[in-house]
């Protein structure tokens, strides 16, 4: 069942235990992401995007405001969340069809079921071939998919993404992104985007929220108005995504100004 997401006047400050020195990442932050969509978030670097995903993901508590899931206050790491990163942090010494089980290794579930249903994932990433090679043997775009397949095999309700395509090469990038795209739309998984490149934003999202520099807050937040979500290539071909794109490059310019 697909969850929705809220953030509630989120802030988060960070004290050094050494010095007492205090950080504001975000303040006052406040967004809804609803059942199965796909929002991403941008902003200048430092303004605490990534600060967003660890509260929702229940690794750390905000210091004022509440995260919910489903109307449902997060007081730690749930498993319906599952994470996932620029690195695929792929376990080397474990094949890849072992490193797609391994999440499914806390659950009270057969050693047959797990091997089947990791197949089963690896089989739509176009993966099974290789199921029985390691991390070192795979370029870096089948990793990726690999990673991915590790979080989907867990079935989980919201998927949060931390500049998952960042480091790929441009023709992967965009193979990549479309096969994601069209994965997450069939299991109608909730999402949410961290990333710096904001024709991704656009290509990619149902909505953009924009934050502002440290401590990052709402300066903007707009629908994507293009056509089916699948097909990011496509959706990049769109008169209005250049549109889209120079409104969120100027807020962002507008904050480096302001900075």
């Amino acid at each position: 069942m697909t969850s929705s997401l809220e953030l509630k006047g989120i802030t988060k400050v960070f004290t050094d235990r050494k010095t007492g020195h205090q950080v504001r990442a975000v303040e006052d932050m406040s967004f809804s992401v609803a059942a199965g969509e796909l929002v991403s978030v941008v902003g200048p670097s430092g303004c605490g995007k990534s600060t967003i995903l660890n509260m929702v993901s229940g690794l750390y508590a905000p210091t004022e405001g509440e995260v919910l899931i489903d109307g449902e206050k997060v007081v730690g790491t749930r498993p319906e969340v599952g994470f996932m990163l620029q690195k695929d942090l792929l376990l080397p010494w474990r094949s890849i069809v072992k490193n797609v089980e391994f999440g499914l290794e806390e659950k009270k579930i057969s050693k047959a079921e797990r091997r089947e249903r990791a197949m089963l994932e690896l089989e739509r990433m176009k993966l099974a071939e290789f199921a029985d090679k390691y991390p070192h043997q795979l370029s870096g775009g089948m990793r990726q998919r690999a990673a991915l397949a590790r979080t989907l095999v867990i079935e989980p309700d919201i998927i949060l993404l931390d500049e998952p395509f960042s480091a790929l090469d441009a023709q992967t990038k965009l193979v990549l992104q479309r096969h994601f795209a069209r994965t997450i739309a069939e299991a109608g998984v909730t999402c949410v985007l961290i990333t710096h490149d904001l024709n991704e934003a656009v290509i990619m999202s149902d909505r953009v929220v924009c934050m502002s520099g440290r401590p990052g807050t709402v300066v903007d937040e707009f629908p994507i108005e293009l056509g089916n979500r699948t097909d990011p290539l496509a959706r990049s071909m769109e008169s209005k995504c250049g549109n889209y794109v120079k409104r969120l490059f100027d807020l962002l310019h507008l904050e480096d100004q302001a900075a």
